[in-house]
């Protein structure tokens, strides 16, 4: 079977396909394609793991992102409790230079200065002054940062104070040449060959038809295989309402 923890191969789902089809292995290739397909459809959305990297910031403040990077979910660095503080996404900063190691002087201007007579500013944030009305307040952010996604970095600010950066991240899951899925995925994506591999070009209705319940089915199978994935668990709702209470003066 292939299975590895809670995963097993895409190449048994394929061959338990090709099995229940009553197809030969010259069908492999085909649905090995038809496969890795489903695999994208349902690891973006369900059960494409989330890993936690420490990686270290290069000298024009930017950061190497992971060959199994998809997306991120948290950048941050990391207190004396062991949580992750995160930064902020700062659309502002500018890609030009990002993979040179003269980036930060050719991509600051001291000539420009975000200043104007008709506005009166009188707090010091750390960097420059603001508006009192725009004192930060709320979660402790401690610099700001864009993904470079097409050249592979993160960029950070020139006031980024540490060496190094905690990046939790979606990742595709695969060991050496196999590509594992989750067991509760199997169904579905048994259902995603059969949709796909049966669909014909044809509009006879009876074949429209035979297509449209076998959509069904995958979309069906999604949805029992994502509660499985990831079930509801007391403790969780406990907790999240916990989090959520909070103390408050009562007039």
């Amino acid at each position: 079977m292939g299975q590895h923890q809670s995963w097993i191969t895409l190449d048994s789902i394929i061959q338990d396909y090709l099995l229940e089809s009553d197809q030969s292995q010259n069908k492999y290739f085909k649905c090995f394609h038809l496969a890795y397909r489903a695999m994208e459809n349902l690891g973006l959305d369900a059960f494409y793991l989330i890993q936690t990297q420490k990686l270290p910031v290069n000298a024009n403040y930017t950061v190497q992102l992971p060959s199994d990077f998809v997306q991120w979910n948290k950048v941050g660095v990391l207190n004396d409790r062991g949580e992750v503080i995160p930064l902020y996404y700062n659309d502002k900063l500018t890609t030009f230079a990002d993979l040179s190691s003269t980036r930060l002087e050719q991509t600051q201007d001291d000539t420009l200065w975000d200043w104007s007579p008709n506005l009166w500013y009188n707090y010091w944030n750390g960097y420059a002054y603001t508006n009192i009305y725009g004192v930060p307040s709320g979660q402790p952010f401690v610099g700001s940062f864009k993904i470079d996604q097409k050249n592979g970095v993160i960029l950070l600010d020139q006031n980024f104070q540490y060496d190094y950066i905690i990046l939790e991240y979606v990742s595709s899951p695969q060991a050496g040449l196999e590509y594992y899925v989750p067991i509760q995925f199997r169904e579905a994506v048994i259902a995603w060959l059969w949709w796909k591999d049966k669909r014909s070009v044809s509009t006879n209705r009876g074949q429209v038809g035979i297509s449209r319940d076998l959509k069904n089915d995958f979309y069906n199978e999604r949805r029992n295989a994502i509660a499985r994935w990831k079930p509801s668990r007391i403790y969780e709702r406990y907790q999240v309402s916990q989090e959520q209470t909070r103390a408050a003066v009562k007039s």
